[in-house]
């Protein structure tokens, strides 16, 4: 038992001395690739829902178009007409499925809530008419209605039925499966599956389609969204990489691209494609080891952002990999330069694929090219098409790097907005970006970006990243599905399966002083001097040039509070000569002091307790006002009171690469900080390796002591009162149990005898009586008279 207490004991030793080690060595050597998420400056906590549109989570909403001021929901059977101001329904279009479809569906197997008409494409034709498609319990048809003749005013249109057609090809089977669509001059083209079991992708158009399974052009894919562009449609979509397949399984985002006026092949080749080509999109942390983030998951409509066109493009890792999220951005032009490039093939089975020369491109006409008449095309060019769909080049991000990255074990993105274009105070227009996650959060975030918009290196290092709030708005593990951003209303609309909420693109009003208006950084919010309160900015009321409104972009906190008034106003009366009655002082400077001693005189001021009668250095209270203490509590809400202080001091910011720069003063105290912590690991080191000795020494000790019933002890008398008793009668310390031989060596003397024994005394009240053959002593003449 003494022994496994002694091996606990070591063990326990060691673990502490462990974990020490190991908590330097975290604190020397961080993890400085994955940072952690930037900290929002604002995470509102009140109710910031404005509306709510509530369904069931099986109706799977679907935004299908939108305006200014309504938006059309495909959900079960049914597409809602709803009002973006207050999410009130206007009007709705019902499609059910017949009898017979339902009983069709119920006998392949499929539950009785999938047998319902999703409804999941709508187009606006010619003269009025709508084109909507539903999945129509496992079997999809199309209708065409025409509005009715006589409308009365005021009143929503009715439709009535053109034709119904099947669509097989154009819609989904399944409600849940990854579809889109873009219609285009007269005519859809879809990007779906073909058959009941989903195993047959294919991008679409009339009687053109992909080839059937076939790896190399779609290969297991998820539609994400399509976008129309002079001339070209382009479908945005991740999948397996056929490229990869000889070193793994792997799935890369992919931007594919075709013509409108392609009108198929010669010959048998009529029904193929002769423009499809695809290319990899890359979005990833750049390094000599770039890391990826390989999955898309939502694109933005095409941003006019300046001189360029953006596509904003959520992506994230694989589902058993390292959980990140990142935000990347296109340019147009870059992607439809990357289809200019070479092709990438494979030579057999066994090679690797790598970039075709150009001698093996055939000489008449580029594959993959807009022709007029692609039926005249050779046979030759279409067959290389479709056997070398991809390119070599990836189509690369804006500035070469992702716009937001973020690392959390809790969530992914799932979906993004944009508000293009918010004119700030300084004259520049700012792409304000929401993204939505599997959680239901929704994060806010803009970008400041270098002069000009360009892929060198000096341009990735300006770039900044301000992460501006972060707020839960649907229930925890609700994912948000899509958002679309109305300025009209100034509102956010976030659908999830079974809901639509809307929020306000900004919240400007739930900050209180103006340093925490102007930390914001958002483009939307400027402090008013006039009023003393942080009120957004319209597109049309920014007054430039003028004092009416603060807001600083692009800076550090400290020198945001530099641009905010640095004046107690109100009456502040007193007695002693440094009294200042109804007339404001300054408590700080706003220039920035020059030596640590003036910043440190300068900040006396701000303390709890300043003492406005005794303004020196040695004062500690205000009038007895509680300075910082008002300041949090009330938040300057009463605007006869506001005291300037350090922002560093009263707002406990985290220090983040992308978010702000450290000052000198910050350096000295990170170096000041890591002096005390080796100075505590030392210390600690120390500390543990005593303790540990003597735990070792102890659990020696009770190792050797012998377990008879009759084990010998040394009674003595002591005068360390470290290890002895006090005696009550002779008024000395007594030891009468105590073994000193700690190491179990009988020849090593004892030091706390006077002198040595020839052999131990048996402590016993069974032997008293008996003749005690060691020499005798004082204590057993004490034992012999109290017997």
């Amino acid at each position: 038992m003494h022994k496994l207490q002694a091996l606990l004991s070591l063990d326990a030793v060691m673990l502490i001395s462990a974990l020490l080690l190991l908590t330097l060595q975290l604190h020397l050597c961080p993890a400085s690739a994955w940072m952690p998420d930037v900290r929002p400056d604002l995470q509102p906590k009140q109710d910031i829902i404005i509306a709510k549109f509530l369904g069931n989570t099986t109706d799977y909403f679907k935004i299908l178009d939108h305006d200014d001021a309504t938006m059309l929901v495909g959900a079960k059977d049914v597409i809602y007409n709803i009002s973006l101001n207050g999410l009130l329904e206007n009007s709705r279009l019902e499609w059910y499925s017949s009898d017979a479809d339902r009983e069709l569906c119920a006998l392949k197997g499929k539950h009785e809530a999938d047998c319902h008409n999703y409804l999941r494409v709508f187009a606006r034709v010619s003269d009025g008419k709508i084109l909507i498609c539903g999945t129509n319990s496992y079997k999809p048809r199309c209708r065409h209605y025409k509005p009715l003749s006589e409308v009365k005013p005021n009143t929503a249109p009715k439709y009535e039925i053109v034709y119904d057609v099947e669509a097989q090809g154009l819609c989904p089977y399944s409600p849940a499966h990854n579809s889109t669509y873009a219609y285009a001059d007269d005519q859809l083209y879809s990007a779906t599956v073909a058959d009941f079991s989903g195993s047959d992708p294919l991008i679409y158009r009339e009687s053109l389609r992909t080839e059937q399974y076939d790896l190399k052009q779609l290969n297991q894919p998820d539609f994400v969204g399509a976008i129309e562009r002079n001339g070209y449609v382009l479908f945005f979509f991740r999948e397996i990489a056929m490229e990869y397949m000889n070193l793994g399984k792997t799935i890369y985002s992919r931007v594919a691209r075709v013509c409108k006026n392609d009108r198929g092949g010669p010959y048998a080749l009529q029904k193929s494609w002769t423009s499809f080509l695809k290319a990899r999109l890359n979005c990833s942390v750049p390094g000599d080891f770039p890391f990826y983030f390989d999955e898309i998951q939502a694109i933005t409509p095409i941003i006019e952002s300046g001189v360029n066109s953006l596509i904003y493009a959520v992506f994230t890792t694989s589902v058993n990999a390292i959980p990140g999220s990142a935000v990347c951005a296109y340019n147009v032009d870059d992607i439809m330069k990357s289809f200019e490039g070479r092709f990438k093939s494979q030579k057999d089975s066994h090679s690797h694929w790598s970039a075709n020369q150009d001698e093996q491109v055939p000489d008449s006409t580029r594959p993959g090219q807009c022709v007029d008449d692609s039926r005249m095309l050779s046979s030759i060019a279409v067959n290389f098409v479709k056997n070398h769909p991809l390119m070599d080049e990836a189509v690369p991000a804006v500035y070469g790097r992702p716009l937001l990255t973020k690392v959390n074990l809790h969530h992914r993105l799932t979906a993004i907005a944009i508000d293009p274009q918010i004119l700030a105070l300084n004259g520049q227009f700012y792409d304000v970006i929401y993204t939505g996650t599997d959680d239901g959060k929704i994060t806010k975030f803009i970008n400041i970006p270098a002069p000009s918009i360009t892929n060198s290196a000096e341009a990735v290092d300006k770039l900044k990243t301000v992460v501006i709030s972060e707020y839960q708005v649907l229930p925890i593990g609700v994912p948000v599905r899509e958002l679309v951003v109305s300025s009209k209303t100034n509102t956010l609309l976030v659908a999830s399966d079974g809901s639509l909420v809307t929020v306000p693109l900004h919240h400007c009003a739930h900050i209180v002083d103006c340093l925490g208006c102007l930390s914001l950084q958002d483009p939307n919010c400027a402090w008013d001097q006039q009023n003393q309160e942080c009120k957004s900015l319209s597109r049309s009321n920014n007054k430039f040039g003028t004092k009416a409104f603060l807001q600083s972009l692009n800076s550090t906190k400290k020198a945001a509070a530099s641009l905010c008034p640095k004046t107690v106003r109100g009456t502040l009366t007193g007695d002693g000569p440094a009294s200042v009655g109804s007339i404001g002082f300054d408590l700080l400077s706003a220039q920035t002091p020059q030596t640590d001693e003036d910043l440190n005189k300068k900040l006396h001021y701000a303390k709890v307790g300043a003492n406005v009668n005794e303004v020196n250095t040695d004062s500690s209270s205000v009038g007895g006002i509680d300075v910082v203490g008002d300041f949090f509590n009330n938040g300057f809400d009463d605007k006869k009171m506001m005291i300037p202080v350090d922002p560093d001091d009263l707002m406990n910011s985290l220090n983040v690469p992308l978010h702000s720069t450290a000052n000198i003063d910050d350096q000295r105290l990170q170096y000041a900080g890591n002096s005390y912590f080796w100075g505590f690991g030392a210390v600690a080191l120390s500390l543990v390796f005593i303790i540990g000795m003597f735990v070792g020494l102890y659990t020696s000790k009770q190792i050797c002591k012998g377990t008879a019933l009759h084990a010998n002890h040394r009674n003595q008398f002591n005068s360390n009162t470290q290890f002895g008793v006090k005696h009550h009668n002779s008024g000395k310390d007594v030891n009468l149990l105590m073994n000193p031989n700690h190491f179990c060596n009988q020849k090593k003397p004892n030091l706390d005898l006077e002198k040595d024994r020839s052999h131990e005394c048996k402590n016993s009240t069974e032997n008293l009586e008996k003749e005690i053959p060691c020499k005798t002593s004082t204590l057993t003449k004490v034992k012999r008279t109290y017997i």
